[in-house]
């Protein structure tokens, strides 16, 4: 109960299960339409999920109301990082993070009545924009990470192996060399990921939240039912590290 108060009592997690019933509605509509068979019943409820679905993103625009200010705090505290290349990606993602939620509070004020006759198509555009951006970069900061990571495990299994204990990859010729290099790389990944519980939940998530803007912006055609589906996955890892600090993957 007590870990249910602190969670309810962050604005974040609050936002990220509006965000989980929000892509539940989405997938659970498009479920209906595909297996509907078009009677006013099942229309109905379809009709009332797509509105529960848009009320929900409106209520999710109101909590991040102000994000972007914290985005840019962020940013700015990622400049001090010593890692170049850490520094880079984490500043990059954040300002674009922080324009994602800015054009986001335009769109609330849209949609709300605030600023009436707001074109609000091409706000959506360029928002999403933001967001891919910045799913970009977190997935090349992921990138990178895992790639320093096979180095050190690459570096250790060769320092606890002697030569005549090593795969021979000499013997075999040039495909089965390749082949068994890869398997030793997928190995040494599968090992990587597995022993790093916070970078793979944050590979998933971002993974899972690129199709969204892909879908949105017209670059790669899915179904509703994917999205939705990709949506609620990476709200409920989301929910995760919220819940559980240590699955956070830091800076």
């Amino acid at each position: 109960m007590e870990a249910w108060v602190r969670f309810s009592a962050q604005s974040q997690a609050r936002e990220r299960l509006l965000r989980a019933a929000q892509y539940a509605c989405a997938l659970a509509g498009a479920a209906l339409s595909r297996s509907g068979n078009g009677s006013e019943g099942s229309s109905g409820t379809l009709s009332r999920l797509q509105h529960l679905e848009a009320h929900l993103s409106l209520g999710r625009k109101l909590l991040r109301l102000g994000g972007s200010a914290e985005a840019l705090g962020v940013a700015q505290r990622s400049l001090h990082l010593p890692d170049p290349v850490l520094r880079f990606c984490l500043t990059l993602s954040h300002l674009n993070r922080a324009l994602f939620l800015a054009c986001d509070n335009v769109l609330w004020a849209g949609k709300t009545g605030i600023l009436p006759g707001l074109a609000t198509d091409k706000w959506s555009q360029r928002s999403f924009r933001y967001y891919l951006f910045a799913l970009v970069v977190n997935l090349s900061r992921d990138a990178y990470e895992i790639r320093v990571l096979l180095e050190h495990a690459e570096a250790a299994r060769k320092r606890g192996k002697s030569p005549e204990n090593r795969p021979q990859l000499q013997a075999d010729g040039r495909i089965q060399r390749l082949w068994l290099h890869l398997q030793l790389q997928l190995q040494l990944l599968l090992q990587v990921l597995r022993d790093n519980p916070p970078l793979l939940l944050d590979l998933l998530r971002n993974a899972c939240d690129l199709v969204i803007p892909l879908e949105k912006l017209g670059l790669c055609r899915s179904s509703p039912g994917i999205v939705g589906f990709c949506g609620l996955t990476s709200s409920v890892l989301s929910i995760l590290t919220i819940l559980h600090p240590w699955l956070k993957l830091k800076p």
